[in-house]
């Protein structure tokens, strides 16, 4: 299936949320500017060029999850600094959304924040949007041991300390592979992709339930189902 939400939402009680590019458009580019300064910060500690760095986080990005949990383990670097300075961003780019805060708040249960950022960050990106007191929680890279989305092992720790039943919960995230560990414990899938065209026939990986280009139209095909019923 594509974008044609059938009666497995109608259980949900938990709505999980990834943060960059899925709450808010990659078109404001925010994500551009954090990897711009993650290739500054490495080149400033490791004494190398941007080009270097640029090797460096790339391959670590790759092979860990997230270019900080390979810093830490192989070059043992400061989480707190590195965070705070990839995170020193300009945010004007991104517009308070009163669509967005009113199809949220409509969805019923709980509705929770799982990010590779830390929870100041995702703060700042929620109260941007205008969408701060629309979340119940964040569960930040602090909370989940520095351990990064793909590694299954974040989502375990999601699960186990927010006491989710995957079963319940459906969860929203802009890069593809994050969502198979989340399908493999139970969890119903939604991959938010900018081009992807709604009217287009895809099939989808078998890890993904449903696929749309925004976070609001996902919300809005979601809540249609769950109000008519």
């Amino acid at each position: 299936m594509n974008n044609r939400i059938n009666y497995s939402v109608l259980d949900k009680k938990i709505w999980i949320f990834d943060l960059d590019n899925t709450l808010y458009s990659p078109s404001t580019k925010i994500f551009d500017k954090i990897d711009l300064r993650m290739k500054t910060y490495i080149s400033k500690e490791l004494d190398i060029s941007i080009k270097e760095s640029f090797i460096i986080q790339k391959n670590l990005y790759k092979k860990y999850g997230t270019t900080l949990f390979g810093l830490m383990k192989l070059y043992n670097f400061k989480p707190k600094e590195f965070l705070d300075f990839v995170h020193d961003i300009d945010l004007s780019k991104i517009k308070k959304s009163k669509k967005l805060k009113e199809l949220i708040e409509r969805l019923p249960g709980e509705k929770v924040i799982f990010t590779n950022g830390d929870e100041k960050w995702a703060i700042k990106i929620l109260t941007a949007l205008g969408i701060e007191k629309s979340i119940n929680k964040v569960f930040d890279i602090i909370k989940n041991d520095y351990i990064p989305k793909p590694q299954k092992k974040s989502y375990e720790n999601f699960l186990k300390r927010n006491n989710i039943n995957p079963k319940n919960s459906i969860f929203f995230e802009d890069t593809e592979k994050n969502l198979q560990p989340a399908h493999e414990l139970g969890i119903t899938t939604v991959h938010i992709h900018e081009k992807f065209k709604l009217d287009k026939k895809e099939i989808l990986k078998p890890f993904i339930d449903y696929k749309f280009n925004c976070i609001k139209i996902a919300l809005e095909n979601i809540l249609k189902k769950l109000e008519k019923n």
